[in-house]
């Protein structure tokens, strides 16, 4: 018997999957301080080489810096995913990252543009930024019009909007006033953000679960006394 459309979202929202693609969650708990000296120093060689190839790179090595971008639940991310479509082509966004929560699949997109490119020019919005935004946009209607399709092939409830980051540039070629200028892609649910702010929201992480697990060993320890 087929499943309606409703049966299928229900089913999605209410499961939670072990794994998604054959992808285990991350286990975000266990950041350390070495990811951040990593992140440095390739942000130092994608400055050098005007590329955020080196921070694809370095990220799908190492999920859980885009993890700190959210308040986890049980996540998973998926580098440069291919999304199909049913007649040939599809899009293939930088990274999509699931987080499970009790309403379900919630999905973000996370799209890297270069750490010395940016935010706007003497125009307004700078060219690679717009092309972003404009990335996203098609990635958000193909996961929406063909979620029957991506749920079939393991993606759970896309035909929710995915929340999304554009990580760009460094903070020293953010200016104040240009904040105004993409303050209003937050009222689409983007967020640009510069590679030194994922840093220091990584950095809040790792302090946050070194501190939390100390805290965790001290009880036990107290207990066993």
């Amino acid at each position: 018997m087929q499943r309606s459309e409703r049966d299928m979202e229900d089913v999605s929202s209410s499961s939670i999957p072990s794994s998604i693609l054959g992808y285990l969650p991350i286990d975000y708990q266990a950041v350390n301080r070495s990811v951040l000296k990593g992140f440095k120093r390739v942000l130092k060689i994608a400055e050098a080489n005007s590329s955020e190839q080196p921070m694809q790179k370095f990220f799908e090595c190492y999920p859980i810096i885009l993890v700190s971008l959210i308040s986890p639940h049980r996540v998973w991310v998926f580098p440069q995913k291919f999304l199909g479509k049913p007649l040939g082509g599809g899009w293939q966004p930088d990274f999509l990252m699931c987080d499970w929560t009790s309403n379900g699949a919630e999905w973000t997109i996370i799209e890297l543009e270069s750490p010395t490119a940016h935010v706007v020019n003497s125009r307004g919005i700078s060219q690679k930024l717009r092309a972003a935004q404009q990335q996203i946009s098609d990635y958000r209607t193909h996961m929406k019009d063909n979620w029957k399709d991506l749920q079939i092939a393991g993606l759970p409830s896309t035909q929710h909007q995915a929340r999304s980051w554009i990580i760009i540039g460094r903070r020293t070629n953010y200016d104040p006033k240009d904040r105004n200028r993409v303050i209003d892609l937050r009222n689409d649910e983007i967020e640009v953000s510069s590679y030194d702010r994922l840093y220091e929201k990584l950095n809040a992480m790792v302090d946050f679960r070194i501190s939390d697990r100390a805290a965790t060993t001290k009880l036990i320890s107290s207990m066993r006394k």
